[in-house]
């Protein structure tokens, strides 16, 4: 039960003499005879001291547990930290969504599979097209060139 003046008190702590000044005049840090009981005024400001602040000095290995307790309950400076990250990664996505950096998988699927289908819808209306013509050719040349030009025309059409 040491009492010392409320600047070496606040020395003490490395906080400002102001703070200790208004821990009290709230009434948190009671005065004996004018001096700082440093025993109750360390427990009176640990009791009120801002569980958020406590959080932020902790590393975030230890503000989520791992295992939790044994009924999985998890403390309410807990669950709204995590709500908060939460909600942070949902507004980063959305935010990216919107400026166009991310896009819906659903919508690239099926994007994806649209232009496969025309692909191959293309490809395989090549014979059809083209066996009446080729039947008719000799030279394995022109063959090749005949169907060489059908792809590059499908190919074409498929690019626009």
């Amino acid at each position: 039960m040491a009492l010392i003046t409320q600047a070496e008190f606040a020395r003490q702590l490395e906080v400002s003499k102001p703070y200790i000044h208004k821990l009290v005049k709230k009434g948190i840090i009671k005065l004996r005879n004018g001096k700082v009981d440093t025993e109750q005024a360390l427990a009176a400001m640990k009791a009120n001291a801002d569980p958020a602040n406590a959080l932020r000095e902790e590393s975030p290995a230890e503000v989520i547990p791992a295992g939790g307790n044994a009924a999985g309950a998890v403390d309410f400076v807990t669950a709204r930290t995590m709500r908060e990250a939460f909600r942070a990664k949902l507004a980063k996505l959305e935010y990216e969504e919107k400026s166009g950096k991310l896009t819906d998988a659903v919508k690239v699927r099926n994007d994806a599979f649209k232009a496969g289908r025309i692909i191959r819808d293309e490809l395989l209306a090549i014979p059809d097209r083209l066996a009446d013509v080729l039947a008719a050719e000799d030279d394995p040349g022109s063959v090749r060139q005949i169907i060489f030009e059908e792809l590059e025309k499908v190919l074409q059409r498929i690019s626009e």
